[in-house]
């Protein structure tokens, strides 16, 4: 009982410990909005020149996707979908029940897209957008190499958000294979057929590899 009672314990402590960062997080972003928003256009950093190696910032969006759902658990996926009333459209999927951890990983994927999608269009010339564009398909290659799903379907939604995915003209100049092998890598298609199996053949090799790589699903 008593080792129960303290497993629970670190359990609780971990989660306020995550909703703690969340309000500390969330702060932090407003600030830099507003700062990022009062900065005149010529001294904005763009992407490229922040981190121009795409396997790091793989790495990066790595540790953060972990971070993020280390402090999910179970419980807040009991909450969001155990009670709703699959008849009742009306409800939405998160109840006023606790489940910020849950909405936080949701509302860090919708970001990461927006970002995608801004440091695309930021550029005032198709030959700088292309390049950024190219990037990101890097970017998304590593992550899936690495076992980062999540990051690569928002990388992925990202680039076909419509302000992007009507840059004709900046598409024309992108190598797009490698983007069309990755976007067939998460078609919906089958319940996600594609996505799982390479999902349980990342979980094969990490059994047999000699390096422990975490992976990260993508929650669909």
């Amino acid at each position: 009982m008593n080792q129960l009672l303290q497993t629970l314990n670190q359990k609780l402590a971990s989660l306020n410990h995550g909703q703690e960062g969340i309000v500390k997080i969330s702060a932090a972003v407003s600030d830099k909005v507003v700062a990022f928003k009062s900065k005149p256009p010529s001294i904005q950093r763009e992407m490229l020149n922040v981190c121009s190696d795409p396997y790091t910032l793989a790495q990066q969006l790595t540790h953060v996707e972990l971070e993020r759902l280390s402090h999910i658990g179970p419980e807040e996926f009991v909450q969001a979908f155990g009670h709703k009333d699959p008849l009742d459209s009306t409800k939405p999927c998160f109840s006023e029940q606790k489940t910020s951890n849950l909405e936080a990983y949701v509302k860090w994927f919708n970001r990461l897209c927006y970002l995608v999608a801004t440091e695309i269009c930021m550029p005032a010339k198709k030959k700088q957008r292309a390049q950024v564009i190219e990037f990101f398909i890097d970017v998304a290659r590593e992550c899936f190499n690495i076992g980062n799903f999540n990051s690569l379907m928002a990388i992925i939604s990202g680039m076909n958000m419509s302000p992007v995915s009507r840059l004709k003209k900046t598409w024309s100049k992108v190598k797009t294979a490698k983007f069309f092998i990755l976007e067939h890598q998460m078609d919906p298609t089958g319940n996600f057929y594609n996505y799982r199996t390479a999902l349980r053949g990342a979980a094969h090799r990490s059994l047999t590899a000699h390096s422990n790589r975490e992976k990260v699903p993508f929650l669909l």
